[in-house]
């Protein structure tokens, strides 16, 4: 049993052709038919993948934030930044020149590789914390979200791009079901006596969502899950469909988007215990996805046993760290990630020009 849990995870590289054939005979014929339409039509996957990635644990409840104490008109200016995030990438990164080679050298991919680590410990704060206001416990979140990390960091190990995108695609439809349950239900629960959301026309507030779009918009520049789908498409040892990426980067935005006018509408309601509950399973779902995504990143940034040694020990160090003012290192980063996105596309840039400017012109004929 435990070596074909082993191979089903993909931890046996080094099994015979036909020992692999035997084991993609006893695969559930469901997963089968799953993969078999990813590789022949990838792009919705890589749609609902990019958008399960890019919502964090505190999507849901930052929205219902900003919609609450801001107002109306912050909450779009946050919700447009956060749509347009992964569009302008999927239309700039495969188009700007050299930009895969900044963001994949070394001195890059220590700080993409320490984001990473504390995008993991950010989720995994966020599936212990939610629960607390539940009958359920934070200590059933506390379990849970050790679980949930044990679980992707074995199942990503080996062929972890289609085991991300597969999985994402399965959480990111359960997010649109539970988001509709419980948006239902709780506009049902509030009986008309909604929240007064505020238009949100003070300075202050404008100037609060304006600075929030833009910060956002650079974000998926440091992801390196997303480079590796634009990889990914290029070149694969699966046989997948190449497709139009900047079209699935597109759709994923927009789908994105989409799951942001459920935080929306929840921003007037009220919630009871059972909401919280639903409300809990939801943050749990959209969470991991995310931690799933960047526990892969670290594979992709370390290699696979590298990675492991630090994805098992980030999980090992977690609650020892987050205490520690780990939320607030992460609010400076992300403040500052702006700065590091731009200055490596006019690096890139300036590497393409000068690479361009010194290529020697062919003799003429």
């Amino acid at each position: 049993m435990y070596t074909i849990l082993r191979k089903w995870l993909g931890l046996c590289p080094n099994a015979s052709n036909s020992q692999q054939e035997k084991f993609i005979l006893k695969e559930p014929a469901a997963i089968t038919r799953l993969r078999n339409n990813f590789i022949s039509k990838p792009s919705w996957y890589y749609s609902m993948s990019i958008a399960a990635t890019w919502a964090g644990v505190g999507s849901l409840m930052v929205g219902i934030q900003m919609a609450q104490n801001y107002g109306i008109l912050p909450f779009i200016l946050w919700a447009f930044g956060n749509t347009m995030a992964c569009i302008v990438f999927g239309i700039f990164a495969p188009m700007i020149p050299k930009v895969r080679e900044v963001f994949r050298s070394k001195p890059m991919q220590y700080v993409v590789g320490l984001m990473c680590v504390f995008q993991v410990w950010l989720n995994l704060n966020g599936i212990h914390h939610i629960f607390r206001d539940t009958p359920m416990t934070g200590t059933f979140g506390l379990v849970l979200a050790y679980a949930t990390a044990a679980f992707f960091i074995f199942l990503l190990f080996k062929n972890g791009m289609i085991r991300s995108v597969l999985t994402d695609n399965a959480s990111w439809a359960a997010v649109y079901g539970v988001a509709f349950l419980l948006t239902v239900a709780a506009i049902i629960h509030s009986h008309g006596n909604m929240n007064a959301l505020p238009l949100g026309l003070e300075p202050a507030s404008m100037s609060h969502g304006a600075r929030l779009c833009i910060l956002l918009i650079p974000g998926p520049f440091l992801y390196p899950y997303f480079f590796k789908i634009l990889d990914y498409n290029d070149e694969n040892d699966i046989g997948a469909k190449k497709i139009n990426i900047r079209k699935s980067f597109i759709i994923g935005g927009l789908l994105f988007g989409a799951y942001l006018t459920f935080t929306f509408l929840l921003a007037w309601t009220h919630f009871n215990p059972a909401l919280n509950i639903i409300k809990a399973v939801l943050i749990f779902i959209i969470a991991t996805s995310t931690v799933s995504s960047f526990l892969y990143s670290i594979y992709i940034i370390f290699g696979r046993k590298l990675g492991l040694a630090v994805n098992v020990t980030l999980v090992a160090l977690w609650q020892f760290l987050i205490p520690m003012g780990v939320l607030g290192v992460w609010t400076l980063m992300a403040s500052i990630r702006i700065y590091i996105v731009i200055g490596g596309i006019l690096f890139a840039i300036a590497w393409h020009l000068i690479k361009r400017k010194k290529k020697p012109e062919a003799p003429n004929a």
